[in-house]
């Protein structure tokens, strides 16, 4: 029981700090809405969500053999994000760049502490399971199905090389006729992105896409788990 209050834990706090990273990135690029409804914050409390953080991870775990589930997301406004050209894809990569940090530093800390004095079993199972879950949560976020951030990420990095695309024709072009269009813009270039997000806004609808996103993952869940086996072989 210890065991699966520990893990849980672990699984909670590393959601919570890929939310938090999403707010910090807003409140960095000049958005206050995170901050002020006080969610830049380590209290549990504030992050909790009744679906994604205790019934989707019991029913998962009951379905699947292992927990999955979500914390409650970061608030924030686009429209007052100051990098109007990389604002949002900042936004949205920032949770998945926190969990494959944090996955690099327990990855660091095993490799010092082995190295300098002897590794326990336990530990490094403790370090090992870091790790995975950072690991597990970072690329699975990158999966572009909404409201994964990895579909923000694909919509953002679409409109980016959409720009530069119709930017670089303009270079050959004796008109000028494309203008970039970035958020703030009243540009439609974003909006389909924004529509298909709100078809997921519905729980069913969100807890259906996961399902099909967690089919998809699973078929790298055997790669994944050698990949971090190959991290700590060492």
């Amino acid at each position: 029981m210890i065991t699966v209050i520990f893990c849980a834990i672990i699984l909670f706090y590393s959601i919570v700090f890929h939310e938090i990273a999403h707010g910090y990135a807003a409140y960095r690029n000049g958005d206050m809405t995170a901050f002020n409804a006080g969610r830049l914050t380590l209290n549990p409390i504030k992050h909790l969500d009744f679906l994604g953080s205790i019934i989707v991870p019991i029913i998962s775990y009951k379905v699947f053999g292992f927990a999955f589930g979500w914390a409650k997301p970061v608030p924030y406004n686009p429209n007052n994000l100051k990098d109007k050209k990389y604002g949002e894809l900042q936004v949205a990569s920032a949770g998945v760049i926190t969990n494959f940090f944090i996955a690099f530093v327990s990855v660091v800390i095993f490799y010092i502490i082995k190295h300098y004095y002897f590794v326990s079993p336990d530990l490094k199972d403790i370090l090992m399971f870091i790790s995975t879950v950072n690991i597990f949560l970072g690329l699975f976020n990158l999966l572009p199905f909404p409201p994964a951030d990895g579909f923000s990420i694909f919509s953002e990095l679409t409109s980016l090389s959409r720009n530069l695309f119709l930017s670089i024709r303009n270079l050959f072009s004796n008109k000028k006729i494309y203008k970039p269009e970035y958020k703030g813009d009243n540009s439609n270039i974003r909006n389909w992105s924004f529509y298909i997000k709100s078809l997921f806004s519905n729980p069913f609808m969100m807890i259906g896409i996961i399902f099909v996103a967690v089919q998809v993952f699973a078929l790298l869940v055997p790669y994944i788990l050698s990949f971090i086996n190959f991290l700590f072989s060492f």
